[in-house]
């Protein structure tokens, strides 16, 4: 009877720790609503391992391209600062991304 309670304790564990290595991918309800469609969204994987929703156009062939036009990042929508959060740590954050996008195409010789 114990050891029955207690393997039905640890699959139930088991379980739950599995269940938090599930994919992270943002949910229908959750989308921003920057796009007017998310259905042509694909799961796939970033380039650090993680799960990530992209869209590529089906008819792109990178090899016609050699270089891109850089525009800084802007977000959407606008994050508010807030008592944890500042506007000038929103403001570093931004900076920050965007320097960090420009050096890696400057890196690639790719911007124009």
């Amino acid at each position: 009877m114990r050891t029955t309670s207690f393997a039905k304790v640890a699959a139930l564990c088991g379980l739950l720790a599995l269940s938090g290595c599930a994919s992270k991918i943002t949910q229908p309800d959750k989308y921003s609503g920057f796009l007017n469609n998310y259905s042509d969204l694909k799961e796939t994987t970033s380039a650090t391992g993680k799960p990530v929703l992209r869209w590529l156009d089906p008819s792109f062939d990178q090899s016609k391209y050699d270089s891109i036009v850089w525009n800084p990042i802007t977000y959407y929508p606008v994050p508010k600062p807030s008592t944890q959060v500042g506007q000038k740590v929103l403001d570093k954050i931004l900076n920050y991304t965007n320097t960090e996008m420009k050096e890696a195409g400057d890196a690639a010789n790719l911007l124009i």
